[in-house]
């Protein structure tokens, strides 16, 4: 559980999550537990681009599933690099291999999470991946770091890459 003052600063994050449906109905409510409040959905690729590229929309995150229709996670993760930068981008998939994961770290992925994951775990994940962001746009999160090699001491399947 995190603490009040965490909650509140999440609050302030703007999270895009694409994913399908059923993981969309999953995901959402863990993040709202988390305190974050503002919340795009997308159920393809080409939707999350779509709202990446609205001007009245400013993502601090992304939830991307590997498999999207229209347009694939990794694609979708090329195209946050080449346009947003260095936006927190943490990728969910079933496909736990060494080449989806190189794949996905060669574009810059932030973190990479194994389906199916538990609450605490996307937790863990959502907060060192903003912990991570430079200290001029997080200021208040800042008191750890990413890990910058595969994360499987606590035993799970996913990356921080």
């Amino acid at each position: 559980m995190l603490s009040s003052a965490l909650q509140a600063k999440l609050a302030k994050y703007c999270f895009l999550v694409a994913d399908n449906r059923e993981l969309l109905s999953l995901i959402v409510p863990y993040l709202q537990d988390m305190g974050v409040r503002k919340i795009l959905r997308a159920t393809d690729g080409r939707a999350a681009i779509d709202m990446l590229n609205n001007p009245q929309y400013h993502v601090d995150m992304i939830i991307c599933d590997w498999e999207l229709p229209n347009i694939s996670g990794l694609d979708m993760l090329k195209f946050v690099r080449e346009k947003f930068g260095p936006t927190p981008f943490l990728m969910l998939s079933v496909h736990v291999t060494r080449e989806a994961i190189s794949a996905a770290a060669e574009h810059g992925v932030n973190g990479y999470l194994a389906k199916p994951f538990t609450v605490q775990l996307l937790e863990k994940r959502v907060v060192a991946l903003l912990r991570a962001l430079p200290k001029e746009d997080n200021p208040d999160l800042l008191s750890g770091t990413v890990a910058t090699q595969a994360s499987v001491e606590d035993g799970d399947d996913s990356w921080v890459i």
